[in-house]
């Protein structure tokens, strides 16, 4: 029998020690009965204990525990070969955390909207390599190019505004962080996109990133996050309840959309640039992508196996729950 985890069988290392144990206690339990006890007392004493149900009970817990460990390494049945295709697009998409991304002027607001687009974006998804790396102040790949997309989800899940510790909006490091990523395993077919709510403050021009992104052959869509009214961004409650906002000299923040650098930065790379206002805009950069010219198509053929751990888990479960139930005296 082959198994996924075999490392768990060891675990049988431990079982042995422990019926041993049990078998010991139990004789030296009868050895004393017999010893101390005269027979006839002996009777009426333990005259309702049945002492092979005893035994039964103790013997069904240790075949259930073999079970358990035996469910846990995982036991495999027979092969299943299965093919997958993969068209070889390489996507990186580069988001916005600062806490501007938290704005209102999107419902409920502005991180929620977008991660709700790009779950969307995930299920159009087949054969496309993706990835994320999130930006502020500074950027951190959050995801490197991989073909899980219920990993990305789960990730994409666990985003949110003001997750890095400095604030800011450098679009320009952001880009070339995505670029280097991207050129670690070159394909041929890139896209870049970049998902923010603001202008660069800092770092890097993001002009020259994108010359950048250019000569690699990457093609950046952007998607500007807000509306030009702008929204106040939520940075807590008081002790009554009470939504307070962010405020500069005492007066509201409102955080506008500015579009003018991220319709440069697609022009530069032949991309295009989209407002979000909801999840239409990840549709409309789907529609786009298709029709770009994929890599060239790879049969991937993998072999798994059926997983057979239920059987021994419910037969495991079964006894366990029989060894409570025998009664200790006799029937």
């Amino acid at each position: 029998m082959n198994f996924a985890d075999k490392d768990i069988l060891k675990l049988f290392i431990l079982v042995i020690p422990i019926f041993i144990y049990l078998i010991y206690r139990i004789l030296i339990i009868f050895n004393n009965f017999n010893k101390f006890f005269d027979k006839k007392l002996l009777g009426k004493i333990f005259y309702n204990v049945s002492f092979v149900t005893i035994f039964l009970k103790y013997l069904l817990i240790i075949i259930s525990l073999v079970l358990f460990i035996i469910a846990a390494a995982r036991p495999l049945g027979k092969p299943i070969e299965t093919e997958q295709q993969y068209s070889g697009r390489d996507i990186m998409i580069v988001l916005d955390v600062s806490s501007s991304m938290n704005a209102i002027d999107l419902k409920p607001n502005r991180i929620e909207v977008v991660k709700k687009g790009l779950h969307d974006f995930l299920t159009k998804l087949s054969g496309d390599r993706v990835g994320i790396i999130v930006f502020a102040g500074i950027d951190f790949v959050q995801c490197p190019l991989t073909l899980d997309y219920e990993a990305v989800s789960f990730i994409i899940d666990s985003i949110y505004a003001g997750m890095l510790p400095k604030e800011g909006t450098a679009l320009g490091n952001a880009i070339q962080s995505a670029i280097e990523r991207m050129e670690e395993k070159a394909e041929k077919s890139k896209v870049m996109i970049l998902i923010t709510d603001g202008e660069s403050l800092e770092g890097i021009s993001p002009i020259d990133a994108s010359k950048i992104a250019k000569e690699k052959n990457i093609r950046i869509y952007t998607l500007g996050v807000g509306t030009e009214e702008g929204g106040m961004i939520p940075e807590g409650e008081d002790i009554w309840g009470r939504t307070y906002y962010k405020s500069y000299r005492g007066e509201i923040v409102i955080s506008r959309l500015d579009e003018k650098i991220l319709k440069q930065i697609a022009g530069i790379t032949d991309g295009k640039y989209f407002r979000v206002t909801d999840i239409n805009a990840f549709n409309k950069i789907m529609n786009d992508i298709k029709e770009i010219e994929a890599n060239k198509a790879k049969i991937k053929k993998e072999t798994k196996y059926e997983e057979n751990y239920w059987i021994f888990l419910l037969w495991g479960i079964i006894l366990f729950m029989i060894a409570h139930i025998i009664p200790t005296g006799k029937i």
